[in-house]
């Protein structure tokens, strides 16, 4: 049964969204590292959001892997005794669409004498919340941080034209509200807050908790043909243009007129239409560098790495850090 369209509301000025394209028409066959796949996209601006404004709060990932971290350093180790072995290991593959990772590692384990490591620090005894620092604390982070909604919502995007929202504010399942976007929500993905400036004036801040899934109409119903099945598409209503129209939803629950859930809803289409280039952008350069890497990898299967151990028996053993009593008599 189609859906009762009880309202669409349109957000206006006209926002041209890029469109996905097929992985093989936008990525390179094979990176030209043969250490890491190199990317041919300019990073994308880390802007934050304005303070009073609509817009991502921090940056959003364009699929530049993060810089490794730097070695540790260690202490200088003085071995007692030595066992090596070779070990045959199988390690889950690196990326969805790559072979597992097979190979023989040496596993070798030191035994070495006690290096003299210092005892870490004991923890610092709890403050009573009546405490003048606590107080301070606790004022500082309320005038700093302002609420966080958290925004709850499951989407299935149809073809990269439309996607089926289910968003629940807060996790309220009373308060769900169910809809058709004509927007691709995998440009949602990539950050974890946003903020929303109201037509009241408010300014909400939300912390995106998505779960996505993408169909492709075509395909799915070319597959259940071979398989002597029939793919019936869910029925999607008409939904304005994207590129004349701007982001606009149709919303399918019956008497829905829950407040929260409706400035969700309206607030998520109200940050495309501000950041909706950049989401886009980004969403594409991370496509770009999963090809890229998925080649590398195929190019240069990966080998899992050997394995070396330290083992010291301490010979002053930690010394006792008494708990602390609080005064409500918790330890």
């Amino acid at each position: 049964m189609s859906p009762r369209i009880l309202c669409v509301i349109l957000i206006s000025h006209g926002l041209l969204a890029a469109q996905e394209l097929p992985a093989t028409e936008n990525s390179s066959a094979v990176a030209p590292s043969v250490t890491e796949p190199a990317t041919d996209q300019t990073p994308l601006p880390s802007v934050p959001a304005v303070s009073e404004e609509t817009g991502v709060v921090g940056p959003i990932s364009d699929g530049t892997p993060c810089p490794p971290a730097p070695p540790k350093p260690l202490p200088p180790f003085k071995a007692k005794s030595t066992v090596v072995r070779l070990i045959d290991v199988i390690e889950p593959p690196p990326m969805s669409g790559l072979p597992p990772v097979t190979g023989t590692i040496t596993q070798t384990v030191h035994l070495v004498e006690d290096p003299g490591l210092a005892d870490p620090p004991p923890p610092l005894p709890a403050l009573p919340i009546t405490d003048p620092a606590v107080l301070a604390r606790m004022a500082e982070f309320r005038a700093k941080y302002r609420e966080t909604r958290l925004a709850f919502v499951s989407a299935t995007v149809y073809d990269h034209a439309r996607t089926f929202l289910r968003c629940y504010p807060n996790g309220g399942a009373d308060k769900e509200v169910s809809g058709w976007s004509n927007l691709d929500f995998n440009h949602f993905s990539g950050f974890a807050t946003f903020q929303v400036k109201g037509r009241d004036g408010e300014i909400r801040h939300y912390a995106l908790l998505m779960g996505i899934g993408n169909t492709d109409t075509v395909r799915t119903g070319e597959w259940l043909a071979k398989h002597g099945k029939t793919y019936t598409p869910p029925e999607f209503p008409s939904l304005p243009d994207l590129a004349t129209a701007g982001p606009s939803f149709v919303i399918t629950d019956d008497g829905m007129t829950d407040k929260e859930s409706m400035d969700l809803m309206e607030g998520m289409h109200e940050l495309y239409r501000v950041e909706g280039t950049r989401m886009a952008a980004a969403h594409e350069a991370r496509l770009i560098a999963y090809e890229q890497r998925k080649a590398f990898l195929l190019a240069h299967p990966p080998k899992p790495n050997n394995v070396t151990v330290l083992f010291w028996e301490r010979a002053k053993p930690a010394r006792h850090i008494p708990a602390v009593k609080t005064e409500g008599g918790a330890q």
